[in-house]
């Protein structure tokens, strides 16, 4: 008996151990949480510079503490043109505009006869966007998804629950922030006049009310005051430094809600940004410059001809109007432009897949020519005054410069479930974030040209 009563005493013990360590164990290393139940939320800092990570008294404590709880890039880039439509649809659909189609904050649509180029913003997600993104992805497999303010995004299908750019005051998430008294009806329907800071806060208020009242499984949330801040008083200014802080306060109010809803230990947090910032202080006007040439004409402030340009800040694209001069105009505008004060690079058909960027002759979205402006120069669409001036204001920014130039690198951050904390992550693509928000859903995006983050994942949670 007193063998069997030490054997009794001896598995008691072993079963109180592993009662006691198992679960300190488990915690220690995460527990493994079923793809249905996870949560992916994506904040995009828009205009957040990844060189600005250089300073290590930025002031955005929260963004710190996720870097230190997790792992920041130290290069991110993303791709061409460095514009935020574009870039934040590389990230969705894991592919460059030569695939995915968007080259400007919304559709350009070439007028009949000579009439100049358009750029229309509210087009429907399924006919702007080209390529599949992992929105789609993750709903088709039966996720819930959520966009608060993301872009390239309209009447998206796709998409549980939306609070859009623009709130609609009969919407959905609307409504039910109307009841929680959150958001009146006249806010939503002045939203458009409020200023970028006043609409970040009410985006961050309904991402926020989504976390915590639909969990949804991915959730898209962009932030605008940054960028605004940026480009009217320019980058490396306190205005700046400012508007990170606020962007910072916008982010602890999503940890917070992840933490309210008892998401926490199951969310992932990836914070992103979509391009860099230069500051300019010349400008160089493409259609100025037409005007000279004899390629395009205003008469009571119409405009028309053979030659149109548009303006992307540090780049340009010249759009040959008048289909039967192409060929003849094709040289002479390379050759013209390449002797312009301002002007880096002149890009022809011939360079455009090399910098990700569609073949006119098989996307009409794409310009003939692309212009890249030099350090402290921008291009600016305006027909009239002088073909280069000066630039109004003493430190504005501008973006839309090669996606090579390290100015133009962005932000990536990843915490939380699923992510290694301390991991080291040398470099990566905006093309790679679909990619990895795919994995930490348990889900795969096929046929893209960017990565999963996989030096970033902690393999046992995510398979």
């Amino acid at each position: 008996m007193k063998i069997n009563r030490r054997v009794i005493l001896f598995c008691a013990a072993m079963l109180l151990w592993v009662g006691v360590t198992l679960p300190a164990a488990s915690q220690a290393t995460g527990r493994y949480v079923p793809p249905k139940d996870r949560v992916v939320v994506v904040i995009s800092i828009d205009g957040l510079p990844g060189w600005e990570w250089q300073d290590p008294r930025l002031p955005v404590p929260n963004l710190w503490k996720l870097v230190h709880n997790g792992v920041r890039a130290s290069v991110a880039t993303t791709t061409n043109p460095t514009m935020t439509w574009p870039s934040h649809t590389s990230m969705v659909t894991g592919v460059p505009p030569a695939r995915h189609g968007l080259l400007y904050n919304g559709l350009p649509v070439r007028g009949e006869a000579r009439a100049p180029v358009v750029i229309k913003p509210w087009i429907p997600k399924e006919e702007l966007v080209q390529a599949p993104t992992v929105y789609d992805l993750a709903y088709n497999a039966g996720f819930t998804t959520a966009e608060v303010d993301w872009v390239a995004i309209h009447q998206a299908k796709t998409i549980t629950w939306r609070f859009p750019e623009v709130p609609d005051p009969a919407g959905a998430i609307e409504r039910e922030m109307a009841a929680a008294g959150i958001l009146s009806e006249s806010d939503a329907r002045e939203f458009s006049k409020f200023s970028p800071v006043a609409r970040d806060r009410y985006w961050t208020d309904a991402a926020v009310h989504i976390l915590k009242r639909h969990k949804p499984n991915l959730l898209l949330f962009h932030l605008l005051n940054v960028d605004s801040s940026n480009h009217t008083y320019g980058p490396r200014t306190n205005a700046s430094k400012t508007a990170y802080a606020y962007a910072d306060e916008c982010v602890a109010k999503i940890v917070d809600a992840l933490k309210t809803a008892g998401l926490s230990d199951r969310a992932t947090l990836l914070v992103v940004s979509d391009h860099g910032f230069k500051t300019a202080k010349r400008l160089v006007k493409p259609n100025a410059i037409l005007r000279r040439l004899g390629l395009l004409s205003v008469n009571n402030e119409k405009i028309a001809g053979d030659v149109y340009a548009t303006s992307s800040g540090g780049s340009a694209m010249l759009y040959i109007m008048n289909a039967a001069r192409k060929a003849e105009l094709t040289p002479k505008l390379a050759e013209a432009f390449r002797s312009v004060e301002g002007v880096d690079r002149v890009l022809l058909p011939e360079d455009f897949a090399q910098w990700g960027l569609p073949n006119p002759a098989a996307n009409s979205r794409m310009g003939d020519l692309y212009l890249l402006a030099k350090d402290g120069y921008a291009f600016n669409a305006r027909p009239d005054g002088p073909e280069l001036s000066g630039v109004e204001g003493a430190y504005p920014g501008n973006h839309g410069y090669s996606a090579s130039d390290p100015d133009m690198a962005i932000t990536f951050i990843a915490s939380g479930y699923g992510i290694r904390k301390g991991a080291t992550l040398e470099r990566m693509s905006s093309m790679d974030v679909g990619p990895t928000i795919a994995a930490l859903l348990g889900l795969e995006m096929k046929n893209v040209e960017g990565r999963v983050l996989k030096e970033i994942l902690v393999s046992n949670q995510v398979k």
